[in-house]
């Protein structure tokens, strides 16, 4: 809630109201949530008053009787405003702005994608439009195809300008504009094409009407109001934007954001919204391996049992994983014992992680939230439009401060968006990219410099050197005399602008898989903060945020100890002991090359995968437990800052597949309970049948348990549960009505056990009582608009927040030690490239991935899938010219035993010693890495190209058998009626 000292007193059909002075009048009527149309305005956007729908009567006084018009979104309130929504006059208003507006739309909402969910419906509602009054032939256009994840359907467009603001103005996309001539309008590209932004889907939300439509949702379509929602977390990167997953008949059908006014606010990346298409993939693993099942409907504690039985006792080695929870990597690690877990970290990355501990532990860790406040920001070594979208989307908007206090100087407030854009024109703050690849934010940085990952840690060390001279004395003697000039103007002038910063942020990342850079960001922070005390810099703070590289990777980072194993000690291990084998949580070994795998496999006995999609290492597991996907589970996951975040089952998946920690259970109760420690209390332990009997099982049995929430499921609401529908449901025919019309019992848990605090069923509390809402729906607000009337203030924290627990970050002081920053390339082997031919070409790699194949699970999907064009490098022109290579020309590609067909392009805008691009195949921790170039045959080329189109066409014959296998699959719902576990034996 604001401070009582922002507010002031308006007088809106003379009731007395609080609002906040700084907002404009619109926002502050729609905080007292009261009813007023609007199209154009957005919270996060601004005013622009281009649909003029939110026009409401102000008088000059309580003697005014006739008063004039406004636009509530362009007009300041001030202390005493008297405004009037009820008059005629503003009624009658509003009712022909939209009736001019429906003059040329389709009135086709029975097929509209947005029917039901419409912000055009309900403001039409509003307004008091019930009946037509043009008869003439409406305007028409052509549709444009804008990609595999974004429908186009421009008749219904009312120009509210929204998508544009949105899509050039907010998130910085070039590829997409408004187009007009006389009364022609049109919102689209200059030809038909794929949208190139990362953040195209956040269209489909911001668009008031149905122009924008997902395309994944619409090819298997059903109602917003036949959907089970529920809450959830993006498993698709370190952010944690919060989501809300809708599913029915036991398939997802689409992702929505969910408000969160810390982390993502009203926007998700397009990896967070589509990626969730995995979870209904055709690499999904839906049967068990190696577990004899007594029926084939049916799986039972007892045949767990009497698969496992001859491993009972013996001793295994657990892998966990940045994708599973929190939970499930802890009960692994009880299960196996701290000295015989791994998190699937190779020597290097475990250093890497100290590092990042370190950091975690120190410093204050920013919101995105708060990335939006800064005023100065560096990024050090990360692709963060890539590796985390979501937060280049904040870092574009804390640009714009610069231009938002020039207007203020001159009495402009921040939300009068137009003329804000007016007055600051190109005045940004300062944004420099220390890097070594081009991203699309350099073309908003102040400063861009390109250099090797090597180069980078010498100009950290330089710039500790020009912040605080007492510093890094042994490192600036050799560092400055390898600098060229360019690189010492770029830190010169980072240094006089960070002098005058007064919220400076620095950002960096896992991608370059260097923990000598991480160490370096640690000592520039350390030197920054010493600057800060001895006032030689401006700032009051400084923020630092690290993003590592999985949804749950910090969660993991506070399980790691002394103890802890690499994946190379892992190897040793296997081979010195007489071992039963591996426990492989959810870990697809990304950092083994193809032979260390082989290697794996040769020296294990056994291999027990857990997991949820087909990987190389379920391809070599003895025995597969399929594992729910984020949609099908309960569970917690630790984003970038250390906040816990819970995301709760959307549907009950058909089993065998189950939570992965039910998994563990039965491997603890059937199998492991005598391996490591007979003498825990997990030996005795009776199963576990919720999320909130094993976090009491954790508290109660485990010391080192880090997460100090309480998960009480069934007492969360002194009422019912909460609703996963929406109650206007009761209007619809019946959900099984191809099999009867007779409607079926709503989905029961378990025993009557309460899994989680939301039903199965449009019956229960509102989500206004529910502290993580599964949908967002208000009386008369049917759309995503619906929002504003659970805000304290519009823009702000929802008013029944549930609060984020963080978590401790543990035993990085004990990492330290155990893995030195020097001995990590030797630990884990340093790799070369093949022996050079006299005419070849070495030259040094950093490995780029694309925004759609950072994760292992949203790259499933065949939509992203099909972005990928094959494998590409891009060299500076000065390699180009030295080594008479073409644009567009093909080489073979060798590194230690991996080989590939690559097409070269040259980037005039790069100008590194070095070379970046994508391959398939090439493990992510082959960052940084020497290459060999050589010649290609023609006959190579033509093969290589060959398969190509052949992927091409069958991730094109994938995407159309996923869609024929759901539908087929609506005729024979219900999947299940019984949510929860394994049936009883």
């Amino acid at each position: 809630m604001a401070d009582t000292s922002e507010q002031i007193t308006i007088y809106i059909d003379n009731v007395p109201y609080h609002v906040n002075r700084d907002n404009n009048l619109l926002a502050g009527v729609l905080s007292q949530k009261l009813n007023l149309p609007y199209f154009c305005w957005h919270p996060a956007m601004g005013s622009v008053g281009a649909c003029r729908q939110c026009a409401v009567t102000q008088y000059q006084d309580e003697n005014d009787t006739r008063g004039r018009l406004v636009m509530a979104c362009t007009t300041p309130v001030s202390e005493g405003m008297r405004i009037s929504l009820k008059d005629t006059a503003s009624v009658d208003f509003r009712e022909q702005v939209i009736a001019a507006m429906m003059t040329n739309h389709p009135h086709d909402c029975p097929v509209c994608a947005e029917g039901g969910e419409c912000h055009l419906q309900d403001m039409t509602v509003m307004t008091g439009h019930s009946a037509r009054h043009y008869h003439g032939s409406k305007r028409t256009f052509t549709n444009q195809y804008l990609g595999d994840l974004v429908g186009h359907e421009m008749n219904r467009c009312i120009t509210c300008y929204r998508c544009v603001r949105f899509y050039k103005d907010y998130a910085g996309g070039n590829d997409f504009d408004v187009f007009g001539s006389k009364n022609q309008v049109y919102f689209g590209r200059q030809s038909d094409g794929p949208l190139e932004s990362e953040f195209s889907g956040n269209l489909v939300e911001v668009c008031p009407t149905g122009v924008f439509t997902n395309r994944q949702f619409s090819a298997h379509y059903t109602r917003k109001w036949d959907l089970q929602s529920a809450p959830s977390i993006c498993a698709h990167c370190s952010v944690g934007c919060n989501t809300s997953i809708g599913e029915r008949y036991g398939s997802v059908r689409r992702v929505v954001n969910r408000f969160n006014d810390e982390i993502n606010g009203y926007f998700l990346c397009d990896r967070g919204r589509f990626g969730i298409g995995f979870v209904n993939g055709e690499q999904r693993i839906l049967t068990t391996k190696g577990i004899k099942q007594q029926s084939p409907d049916r799986l039972t504690t007892l045949d767990v049992a009497k698969s496992l039985v001859h491993f009972r006792g013996k001793k295994f080695i657990g892998i966990g994983s940045g994708r599973a929870s929190l939970e499930a990597n802890f009960y692994l690690q009880q299960i196996v014992g701290n000295a015989s877990f791994c998190a699937g970290f190779t020597a290097k990355q475990m250093a890497l992680a100290a590092q990042h501990n370190q950091i975690l532990e120190h410093h204050h860790i920013p919101s995105l939230l708060e990335i939006e406040q800064s005023d100065f920001i560096l990024i050090v070594g990360e692709d963060i439009t890539q590796s985390s979208p979501r937060v280049a989307l904040s870092i574009r908007q804390a640009l714009r401060n610069a231009s938002i206090e020039k207007a203020a100087s001159i009495g402009i407030p921040a939300w009068q968006d137009s003329a804000v854009r007016t007055v600051g024109g190109k005045t940004l703050s300062p944004l420099y990219s220390l890097n070594c690849i081009p991203t699309k934010l350099d073309e908003v940085s102040e400063q861009v410099l390109q250099i090797s990952p090597a180069m980078i840690e010498r100009c950290i060390a330089v710039m500790c050197q020009s912040i605080n001279p007492d510093s890094e004395q042994s490192e600036v003697s050799t560092s400055t005399a390898v600098l060229n000039q360019q690189q010492q103007a770029f830190i010169s002038q980072l240094v006089s602008s960070l002098r005058q910063a007064k919220k400076p942020l620095i950002l960096s990342g896992w991608t370059l898989q260097s923990p000598s850079l991480i160490a370096a960001v640690n000592r520039l922070v350390a030197c920054i903060k010493r600057a800060i005390e001895q006032q030689n810099i401006n700032a009051c703070a400084l923020n630092v945020a690290i993003f590592p590289d999985e949804a749950n990777t910090t969660g993991l980072l506070s399980l790691l100890d002394e103890q802890t194993l690499s994946t190379e000690q892992v190897l040793s291990q296997l081979e010195d002991q007489q071992l039963a084998g591996l426990v492989i949580l959810e870990q697809d070994l990304s950092a083994l090359s193809d032979t260390e795998l082989a290697m794996l496999r040769e020296r294990a006995n056994t291999i027990i995968a857990l997991e949820h999609s087909d990987s190389r290492v379920t391809n070599l597991a003895d025995i597969v437990m399929p594992v729910g996907a984020i949609s099908e589970c309960d569970g917690h996951f630790v984003n970038y800052q250390g906040a816990v975040q819970r995301f709760y089952q959307v549907h009950a998946p058909k089993l065998p597949i189950m939570d992965n920690w039910r998994w563990l259970d039965l491997l603890r109760m059937s199998v492991l309970n005598a391996g490591n420690h007979t003498n825990s209390p997990l030996v005795s332990h009776d199963n576990i049948n919720s999320l909130a009997h094993l976090h009491d099982f954790f508290r109660h049995c485990c010391q080192q348990w880090p997460l100090d929430i309480q998960v009480n499921d069934a007492s969360e609401l002194s009422a019912r549960n909460v609703a996963r529908q929406t109650h206007r449901t009761s209007g619809r025919t019946a959900q099984t009505a191809n099999i009867s019309v007779h409607e079926l019992k709503a989905m029961q848990s378990k025993n009557g056990s309460k899994l989680n605090n939301f039903s199965f069923s449009m019956e229960g509390v509102g989500v206004n009582q529910a502290k993580d809402m599964p949908f967002t729906w208000a009386p008369g607000w049917n759309s995503n608009q619906s929002i504003n009337q659970y805000q304290t203030q519009v823009g702000q924290a929802l008013s029944n927040k549930g609060c984020n627990a963080h978590l401790a970050i543990l035993n990085s002081a004990q990492l330290i030690p155990q893995w030195p920053i020097n001995d990590a390339e030797q630990l884990s082997g340093a790799k070369t490239p093949s022996a050079a031919i006299s005419e070849d070409v070495l030259v040094n790699f950093v490995q780029s991935r694309p925004w759609y194949m950072v994760d292992t699970q949203a790259s499933f999907l065949p939509e992203f899938a099909l972005m990928n064009k094959g494998n590409c490098l891009f060299i500076s022109t000065e390699i180009a010219h030295a080594n008479q290579f073409t644009h567009g020309q093909y080489v073979k590609l060798s590194y230690s035993g991996y080989q590939a067909i690559t097409q070269l392009g040259i980037d005039e805008h790069f100008n590194g010693d070095f070379c970046y691009g994508i391959l398939d195949g090439l493990a992510k921790t082959d960052t940084n890495i020497t290459v060999q170039l050589s010649q290609v045959t023609d006959d190579e080329i033509a093969k290589y190209i060959e398969q190509q189109k052949l992927r091409a066409q069958q991730l094109a014959q994938s995407k159309a058998n996923i869609l024929e296998r759901l539908k087929e699959r609506d005729q024979f719902i219900p999947v299940r009626m019984i949510s929860g576990g394994l049936d009883d034996a």
